[in-house]
């Protein structure tokens, strides 16, 4: 029965081409069921089922292998795509059979016939959704439902269930086909050659690589898609290698260069790397193809800054996966981009922060046992990116210091490479820092930015102090019109005392800083508050934790580094009114710790200690300058860490000088009393801002000690408003309780 059924499909497809024949008419197409029946007896006869008698049939009758090529190709060029594409599944498929007439078989324009029905203009179409169809067939179901009169006019529900039916239908059916269709060119590669028809592999090469920008959803396309590809790389019979080689790049380029999240890329760079790169390690001609793609990449690059970073990734990822020699080859040509046109050199700089980052030992470390390596491309790199902090154009200048900021992170978590960084890129000459000066000083706001990052990370990373110029221009630059500048300044001068808190940071830090809590902008207010609260209450606070024996000699270094310079800063008169705006701002959100006032009130206790110690008079024996004002404005939040003992003891101390040693002292130019009666006034605010929390007896002998002062005048001029304050809100609580 079956053999009944092969002959009549014979019949029926050799009746039909003499048909064709007899009215000169080749190039008819085959009808569907012509072709269907010739694609089952292909099937049957490549499963071994039954033998594939066409071929003695037609030489039976006299008619050659070729008569079918016209009528195929006439079919593959029809507008039904599911027409075209079945009449190229069964050419691929004449062409696997088994004892076919080959080399009659292949005709270049009946490939070039083949390709076209498989364009994805044709062929890929995106499924309707299933909303699309049910919305489709839903007036069918309702037709007895009163419908809108709009609705009723654009709609004819009869024919919509239908058409749609049938478009999901002939969709799916292509869906199915191309997948087959793509398996069966791959394996005709490995069967003809393409080195005579050039114009064919190049057509070939368009076609997968518009299938494979088109494939998104598909799944199994873009494998089927790489492997073609691949067949015409890896096969010299198909042409000169490294011509094919480059066609197929550049056909992949434009997926390449797509955005950082398109499936596309990923699959394009992963061919590239996993299936181009192990091929051509053994491949001259392939190699010689490959080593230009990065290069070609860099032309086509795009110009805006995602894409463009997108461009960079892919071609690090690609340079990544090559040889050492060809990745050092590439580093000198991204070099010599840095000379050449501003997108050139844009684009460069980019490159080298991520060649650095990315490429292993850049800088030859690991190579010459943790020394550097005078000739290790990294060290040209890193030259030629300092350089770009000088260009011409402002992007470049502002994109240079940016990568070099981010570079130094990256490169010094090796501690080989951390070891002599900074002698290498020229930060410790006096050239760099000049450099950094007048980047601080550029005309455009986004190099000054970027200038003052590079400032902070390497004072971060390197641990090295700045030079006079740039804390001057710092300095300066918190007080720049823009907001973005002032954070940027505030945040390197606050790194610098950080790392540097000596007797050049801290003074510029304070008066640079602190004033800034009157800024009309509430995020720097809200910085200066932050900056104030670590650079200076947390270094006080960690006073509290330190025990002073009684052999100390030095205050200075038992105390955490410039401590005692910050208590002395702040007695200037431009820093002492911001500091106390920045205590009451901070007072008020509860944010100072009971620990400051402890600390303080152990500094002064330790420093008289100390002096004592010393065998020197109790008389010439002053405070560390700011303690007592720096504890007359965070007393006033913290009353309960102020301890009555240490006050009482202290009043009584600084009250042993008579007016009349004190005008002696002051003809002498002895400072120590103007010392006293500031801190004698300090202390009464200290006592009237803790007065709540003094005992009754106490509270009574104090309010009584400072009666008789204003009745005997035996204070300083600059006592006698606080002593009167100080004594009536003791009187106040002495009355309430």
């Amino acid at each position: 029965m079956e053999d009944d059924d092969e002959s009549e499909t014979l019949s029926s497809i050799l009746a039909e081409l003499h048909s064709s024949l007899r009215r000169h008419d080749g190039d008819s197409p085959l009808s569907e069921p012509s072709i269907l029946g010739l694609q089952s007896l292909l099937d049957a006869a490549a499963s071994g089922d039954a033998a594939f008698a066409l071929w003695d049939l037609l030489a039976a009758r006299g008619l050659p292998a070729s008569a079918l090529l016209r009528p195929l190709s006439a079919s593959m060029d029809v507008s039904a795509p599911r027409l075209s594409l079945l009449a190229g599944r069964v050419y691929l498929s004449l062409l696997l059979s088994p004892s076919s007439p080959l080399y009659s078989l292949f005709n270049p324009l009946v490939f070039l016939s083949l390709l076209r029905s498989l364009r994805p203009r044709r062929t890929l179409k995106p499924l309707p959704s299933l909303s699309d169809a049910s919305d489709a067939a839903l007036p069918e179901a309702s037709h007895d439902a009163p419908a809108p009169r709009r609705s009723a006019r654009k709609r004819k529900p009869g024919r919509s269930t239908g058409s749609a039916s049938t478009s999901v239908d002939q969709i799916s059916d292509l869906s199915s086909l191309l997948p087959r269709v793509l398996e069966l060119l791959d394996s005709v590669l490995c069967r003809v050659r393409l080195d005579n028809t050039p114009d064919a592999v190049k057509s070939l090469v368009e076609t997968v690589a518009e299938i494979l920008s088109s494939s998104s959803g598909h799944q199994r396309l873009p494998d089927l898609c790489f492997r073609v590809l691949y067949r015409i790389v890896s096969k010299p019979e198909h042409g000169d290698q490294t011509t094919l080689a480059v066609e197929v790049l550049r056909s992949l380029t434009p997926m390449i260069l797509s955005p950082a999240k398109s499936a596309s890329r990923a699959s394009a760079l992963g061919f590239v790397t996993e299936k181009m790169v192990p091929l051509a390690q053994n491949n001259d001609a392939v190699k010689k193809a490959l080593v230009y793609l990065p290069r070609f990449l860099i032309t086509k690059a795009p110009e805006k800054s995602e894409l463009r970073a997108c461009a960079v990734d892919s071609i690090t990822v690609i340079v990544r996966a090559m040889k050492q020699e060809d990745q050092i080859r590439f580093t000198e040509y991204v070099v010599k981009m840095t000379q050449g046109k501003p997108q050139l050199r844009l684009l460069a700089v980019d490159l080298i922060l991520a060649l650095l980052t990315s490429l292993p030992d850049p800088l030859g470390v690991k190579e010459s046992g943790q020394e550097f390596n005078d000739k290790a491309w990294g060290l040209n790199c890193l030259q030629a990116l300092v350089q770009r902090c000088s260009d011409s154009s402002p992007g470049i200048r502002a994109r240079a210091l940016t990568n070099t900021a981010q570079l130094l992170g990256i490169l010094t978590g090796d501690s080989g490479n951390s070891a002599h960084l900074w002698e290498l890129i020229g930060i410790s000459n006096v050239d760099f820092s000049e450099l950094l000066w007048r980047r601080c000083q550029d005309d455009k706001a986004v190099v000054r930015k970027a200038a003052l990052l590079l400032i902070t990370k390497s004072t971060t990373i390197m641990r090295r102090p700045l030079d006079d110029l740039l804390l001057r221009t710092l300095s300066s630059a918190c007080s720049d019109p823009l907001v973005t500048i002032r954070k940027a300044a505030v945040a390197a001068l606050s790194e610098a005392c950080r790392v540097c808190p000596d007797d050049r940071v801290i003074p510029e830090w304070l008066h640079a800083v602190p004033r800034l809590i009157v800024d009309n902008e509430s995020s720097i207010q809200q910085d200066c508050e932050n900056l104030f609260l670590e650079l200076v209450f947390d270094k006080i606070s960690q006073a509290a934790k330190i025990n002073f024996g009684k052999d100390a000699t030095d205050l200075e270094s038992l105390l955490p580094k410039g401590t005692l310079r910050l208590f002395e800063g702040i007695c200037d008169s431009e820093v002492a009114p911001c500091v106390r705006k920045i205590c009451s701002s901070l007072g008020k959100k509860e944010r100072i710790k009971m620990s400051v006032a402890s600390s303080l009130q152990n500094i002064i206790t330790a420093s008289e200690s100390v002096w004592l110690g010393s065998s020197k008079p109790i008389e010439k024996w002053t405070a560390p300058p700011g303690t007592w004002q720096l504890l007359s404005e965070v007393s006033l939040f913290t009353p309960k860490a102020v301890e009555w003992e240490f006050l009482h003891h202290h009043w009584h101390l600084l009250d042993k000088i008579s007016l009349e040693d004190q005008g002696k002292n002051s003809e002498e130019g002895d400072q120590s009393s103007f010392m006293w009666a500031g801190d004698r006034v300090h202390l009464l605010h200290t006592i009237s801002n803790v007065s709540l929390e003094l005992p009754p007896e106490p509270a009574i002998e104090l309010a009584c000690n400072l009666l008789d002062r204003l009745k005997n005048f035996s204070m300083n001029l600059s006592e006698v408003n606080i002593n009167s304050f100080t004594m009536c809100s003791i009187i106040k609580i002495i009355s309430a309780s």
